[in-house]
């Protein structure tokens, strides 16, 4: 109850402080009007879930919101209880301490994205698979196997951590009797079988999911390796730096104690067993994402930090478990309960909206994009409701979010990334049309020159956009009388 009640609390944060969505949010608000094996760029899970939350809840920002609570709050769970399969019930709270701590999983838990179900999926499949490693029970081998291919059918990235899981096994031992080896049998059986119809939707070109997951592929060939892996490693430094300076507090006060020098000298990670799941869980996914800038020539993003560096709290209290030992766990969780304290409290600053990633788009008036969109549709077709958008997959998804009915969004104006968008009655109900630039607009919309939103210089990463009515050609056309 208590990873809930933290992460729900930092969401909260945000989404009071927050003008507009993310980038990866708007796309949900685009692509979240049918069911589809698969969007562009990524398979479905995360859409899929955010339009089963609209079964009880409005497609609203708060809904979203909400939803990415849920999802890093079970990670969290699974990472512990995971952590409770692989060491003792008090370093798997230290464990619990220290990934609360991980940016990723606090200041910016409000982000939903395939990578929000991403770490979940792999949490969940990396609990089951330890439990039924240590308890050869057939049921947690089974849902090993659906929690992998949930991960599958999320991001194509999940291959990567779940052929890490497969290492911890098998370098653990796990996989020594005919019992278990059964059991990874028919979990991997189980995996395929729920992850294949997206696979082969994306696989027959039904979306651009595959180009997309390999086109990051010699991206940084203008910059040297030193400067993309130099890049890499101080943004995930300052994802973990919250949890290794509780660590490096933790060891501070137990080199102060009598007694530590004789106990340091055998840490937890020297068990065989737990050291295998800490290569498996963080060295598999960090020499994965190592190789593709070296050998691929690929920018490493800072997000991709965010599954590499997943288990980072596990490794940790594996190797410095000693230290933790040598205090009680009461003392280990007032010093996190202080550093998440002074965090939130930088957080809510305002500064804190400086130190936010990019992405996060602090200060994009969405709202007021959304009620003046409203407005000049309602002037220009009264009476009709909105229920299409022809525009770039932000600033549409913003209307979409912000506004009223949930209009679906054309992305961009390409069916391809819309193939539930019917044509025939986008005509015939109207549209607004929206594009960076007014001679791009068609000729036949209303446009005038105020239909146009400047964003606050200090927003990064957007350009003003104008937008123009295509009235309907149904029973609203006798309300033409453009301004």
């Amino acid at each position: 109850m208590g990873v809930f009640l933290l992460v729900a609390a930092w969401v909260a944060l945000s989404a009071h402080l927050h003008t507009a969505l993310h980038h990866d949010m708007a796309e949900q608000f685009v692509w979240a009007h049918s069911w589809q094996l698969g969007y562009p760029k990524h398979p479905p899970l995360p859409t899929w879930l955010f339009m089963l939350a609209q079964t009880v809840l409005p497609a609203k920002p708060a809904t979203l919101y909400g939803l990415s609570a849920v999802c890093i709050g079970l990670t969290g769970v699974f990472t512990y209880l995971a952590a409770r399969e692989l060491m003792p019930p008090t370093l798997a709270l230290c464990v619990a301490g220290l990934w609360g701590l991980q940016q990723p999983f606090g200041w910016r838990a409000w982000i939903y994205n395939h990578n929000t179900v991403l770490v979940m999926t792999v949490a969940m499949a990396v609990y089951f698979a330890a439990r039924a490693a240590r308890r050869n029970e057939q049921g947690s081998w089974a849902a090993a196997g659906l929690a992998a291919g949930l991960a599958m059918s999320t991001k194509l990235q999940a291959v990567v951590p779940l052929v890490g899981v497969l290492w911890a096994l098998w370098r653990s031992g796990g996989l020594e009797s005919l019992a278990s080896r059964k059991g990874v049998a028919m979990a991997i059986v189980l995996g395929a079988l729920v992850c294949t119809p997206p696979l082969w939707w994306m696989a027959t070109g039904h979306t651009n999911a595959l180009a997309y997951a390999t086109h990051q592929l010699g991206s940084g060939a203008g910059e040297g390796d030193s400067v993309r892996m130099g890049q890499f490693v101080v943004s995930e430094l300052r994802m973990l730096a919250p949890a290794l300076v509780v660590l490096l507090i933790w060891v501070v006060r137990a080199y102060g104690q009598r007694g530590t020098e004789g106990v340091a000298n055998a840490p937890v990670a020297s068990r065989a067993p737990l050291r295998a799941w800490v290569e498996g869980l963080l060295f598999v996914p960090l020499a994965f994402v190592l190789a593709m800038g070296i050998f691929g020539g690929s920018k490493l993003h800072a997000q991709w930090g965010v599954q590499t560096f997943q288990f980072a709290s596990l490794a940790l209290v594996a190797w410095f478990g000693t230290y933790f030992d040598r205090a009680p766990v009461r003392g280990l969780v007032l010093t996190v309960a202080l550093v998440q304290g002074i965090s939130f409290l930088v957080a809510a600053s305002p500064a804190g909206a400086r130190l936010h990633a990019p992405g996060a788009v602090q200060g994009y008036p969405s709202r007021e994009l959304a009620d003046r969109v409203e407005a000049d549709w309602q002037h220009a077709a009264p009476g009709c409701a909105l229920r299409y958008l022809d525009a770039p997959f932000f600033e549409g998804g913003q209307v979409s979010a912000f506004g009223h009915g949930f209009p679906a969004v054309l992305q961009d104006g390409r069916r391809r990334d819309s193939p539930w968008i019917n044509e025939a009655d986008m005509q015939a109900k109207g549209s607004v049309i929206m594009r960076y630039l007014a001679q791009d607009l068609p000729p036949d919309v209303i446009h005038t020159p105020d239909m146009v939103l400047i964003p606050p210089s200090r927003v990064k990463g957007v350009v003003p956009v104008v937008w123009g009515i295509r009235l309907p050609k149904g029973e609203c056309l006798s309300a033409r009388g453009g301004r």
